[in-house]
């Protein structure tokens, strides 16, 4: 591929201290994709999103990491649209060699977008990560397990077109038999994802993980506090100390964040991966799609329900309602995708009637 648009030569990034082999821009995620979408004047630095800060974010063309700010057009446009810059953007950049900041002028079509509910009571977005290709959605086997909250990552991951693989981490922690049944159970409820157990501490199962890392591909990683993500990446570098992690309460396993703002760093076989703070608050706005992929095997339940309009709550010649008498279909999971959909529904109507769309 022909990149005529800054350095076409081999370069160094420099990510939070960590430096990788030499690599172009499309080594670095750049594709013909976005490469369309660049002027051709010469006139800009196309440069990727590493980590964003108040006021100010870290950009790095491939050669060189450094602090830059949006131009006033664009933090209205941002402001107006609730479009803010988010980890994994490619921008358009003058300056880049100039002052103490660079300048972000405008910021190319995303391929994805990963965003979540925001915490508390308002109706509203936040963009998580952009133009990631596969998702590692990160869950324990210990204390903390909850297949509920696994299914909502999975949710919003599908939403955004974006690739999911399950990772179940602290299988240490676990008896044989009780690893088996466990494992047994989450391959159930989710049927049609890659889903692999693991321990950071052992490294058993971590090989496995290591096959879907691709160089030049985005990943990130997805899960609560004390999961195992900031250990996971640890694993991958190959450096113990790279990342700072911090313990698990005891009482109730939750984690405490040790990731506090999200970033862009590149592993020691090249893939990219975007870390991301522990999220104590997932919720759905319309997410309708990514629901509806995540419970692929209820969904084509439903057309076998005796009424199109039927509500599978209760409901005589409900095909789903069968399916859970049968043993075919897991309660908990049906309970579930029920509670996710009238969630998605109601912030769908509250965002209707606020007159704006999240998408």
């Amino acid at each position: 591929m022909n990149f005529a648009i800054h350095l076409n030569l081999c370069r160094f990034i420099f990510i939070r201290g960590y430096t990788s082999l030499p690599m172009t821009l499309e080594e670095f995620g750049f594709s013909e994709w976005f490469e369309k979408q660049v002027p051709t004047d010469g006139r800009w630095t196309v440069a990727r999103i590493t980590a964003v800060h108040k006021g100010w974010a870290d950009i790095s063309d491939g050669e060189t990491t450094r602090p830059a700010k949006s131009t006033g057009t664009l933090r209205r446009e941002a402001r107006k649209k609730n479009n803010y810059l988010t980890v994994g953007d490619w921008a358009l950049c003058k300056n880049f060699d100039d002052g103490d900041f660079a300048m972000i002028h405008s910021v190319l079509k995303r391929k994805s977008e990963l965003k979540r509910k925001t915490a508390g009571k308002e109706v509203g977005y936040q963009l998580i990560a952009a133009n990631i290709d596969t998702a590692f959605v990160v869950h324990t086997l210990d204390m903390g397990y909850n297949l509920r909250k696994l299914e909502r990552y999975l949710s919003i991951v599908h939403d955004s077109g974006i690739q999911p693989v399950v990772l179940m981490t602290k299988k240490d922690l676990l008896s044989r038999v009780e690893l088996r049944d466990r494992m047994k159970e989450v391959q159930e409820r989710l049927p049609n994802v890659p889903v692999y157990a693991l321990s950071n501490t052992t490294g058993s199962g971590l090989r496995k993980a290591k096959k879907h890392l691709i160089p030049g591909k985005t990943y990130c990683l997805l899960g609560a506090s004390g999961v195992g993500k900031t250990s996971f990446i640890n694993s991958l570098l190959d450096k113990e100390d790279e990342y700072f992690t911090l313990p698990v309460r005891e009482k109730d396993g939750k984690g405490i964040h040790s990731t506090t703002w999200r970033e862009l760093i590149v592993l020691t076989n090249g893939a990219l991966m975007i870390d991301t703070p522990g999220m104590r608050e997932l919720g759905h706005l319309d997410t309708a799609a990514g629901i509806d992929e995540t419970f692929d095997d209820i969904v084509a339940l439903e057309g076998g329900c005796k009424f199109r309009d039927c509500a599978h709550v209760n409901t005589k010649g409900c095909a789903i309602e069968t399916a859970i008498e049968a043993g075919e279909l897991s309660k908990e999971r049906y309970e579930n995708f029920i509670r996710m959909r009238a969630e998605s529904a109601a912030a769908e109507e509250a965002l209707r009637q606020q007159g704006w769309k999240n998408r």
